[in-house]
């Protein structure tokens, strides 16, 4: 029995890099989809990005079976049946299915995005293959990307830079604020971690504003004492998929108290384990193998158990870094560095939330309110 198109998981047998395809009803590889996908792999996309696209990629190709249509001749009108028929539960996306005017759409505004995003990346690189394949949603790379094709509706856009600006389909978003946790929520889930190893991560999240994965794919050299501060050094083809976002370097300065739970940490559970890996496996086998993302979910369940604290992630302890930082006056520019943001414009609108106390106070120092 044949089944539909579905993600396929990947690994390199050599490099143990993962990736990944999408396989069609008689179980070979979507070629338009598989060659799109390894371009990301060799310049360096990271897996969860590629997992991401790949579903939206299966999504597409799947609605182009059922209308009958190939990506290569598909028109911009034609194109927007499928965000139409995406957002649909998935038991109403088989044909003869009508939905009501009105029905709410089944996948978040977020997640349409990455979808348009998804499929304009893969438009863009399929027309710097082939002239004759239209970059539909449009480029943000100049004119070589789409070769001397000009999207549809290109005098719609307006002359600024971004890929929501240059998208001919617009997709509505309403940015949800970002959440941070009080201190004392956060002293609350120090204190019922039951390992030395669980405390410093969370010490160290919320001190340095790391991203987990960056945290992870610590090793003990990253870690200067001296000098008070955590190196996030690029590695690829770590073991336990531990990745630093965007590759990008840079040195985030910590106090005492991530080191003294470092030291703590080191002491008492570590002991003479023979590791590079800051957060290893100690309780369970493999022993001295490095954690993994999958460990810490099962940590943060726990912690919520314990806690009654339902909305604790590691990235909320990013948001709290973050918060604290903006709130105490260090400029912008300065927090985009050390949350290794690609710039300061995206600290600005993701951290947008602060209330009309924070303004009071800005306005109260500037001296233009008494």
């Amino acid at each position: 029995m044949l089944v539909g198109f579905r993600v396929q998981r990947l690994r390199d047998l050599d490099t143990s890099a993962v990736s990944f395809t999408v396989v069609g009803p008689g179980g070979l590889p979507v070629e338009s989809v598989e060659v799109f996908l390894a371009h990301l792999v060799a310049v360096g996309r990271s897996p969860n990005t590629i997992a991401g696209y790949a579903h939206d990629l299966r999504d597409f190709v799947e609605w182009l079976d059922q209308v009958g249509r190939g990506f290569r001749v598909l028109s911009l009108e034609e194109l927007t049946g499928f965000f139409s028929w995406v957002a649909r539960p998935v038991a109403a996306r088989v044909p003869g299915v009508f939905v009501l005017p009105g029905t709410p759409s089944a996948i978040a505004s977020a997640t349409l995005v990455r979808k348009r995003a998804a499929l304009a990346s893969f438009y863009r690189f399929h027309a710097r293959r082939d002239a004759s394949v239209p970059a539909l949603l449009g480029s943000s790379a100049g004119p070589r990307a789409t070769g001397e094709f000009v999207p549809m509706l290109v005098h719609t856009r307006r002359a600024r830079q971004g890929p929501e600006m240059v998208s001919p389909i617009r997709i509505a978003v309403s940015r949800k604020p970002a959440i941070a946790l009080s201190d004392a929520q956060v002293a609350r889930l120090v204190a019922v971690c039951a390992r030395r190893r669980d405390r410093f991560l969370l010490i160290l999240l919320d001190q340095t504003g790391l991203r987990l994965g960056e945290a992870l794919g610590l090793r003990h050299a990253d870690l200067r004492l001296r000098a008070g501060e955590v190196r996030v050094v690029p590695r690829e083809g770590n073991v336990n998929a531990a990745r630093v976002k965007g590759l990008k370097a840079r040195v985030v300065p910590a106090g005492a108290v991530v080191f003294d739970a470092y030291a703590d940490y080191m002491e008492v559970e570590y002991g003479v384990l023979d590791s590079d890996w800051v957060f290893v496996n100690l309780f369970r086998p493999p022993v001295g193998a490095p954690m993994t993302a999958g460990a810490v979910a099962k940590l943060v369940g726990r912690l919520r158990e314990r806690t009654g604290i339902a909305g604790f992630t590691p990235h909320v302890l990013r948001h709290g870094y973050a918060t604290r930082l903006l709130r105490a006056g260090v400029p912008v520019e300065v927090v985009a560095e050390l949350l290794g943001h690609a710039s300061a414009t995206t600290t600005s609108q993701t951290y947008s939330h602060l209330g009309v106390e924070d303004h009071r106070r800005a306005l109260q120092t500037a001296g233009v309110l008494a």
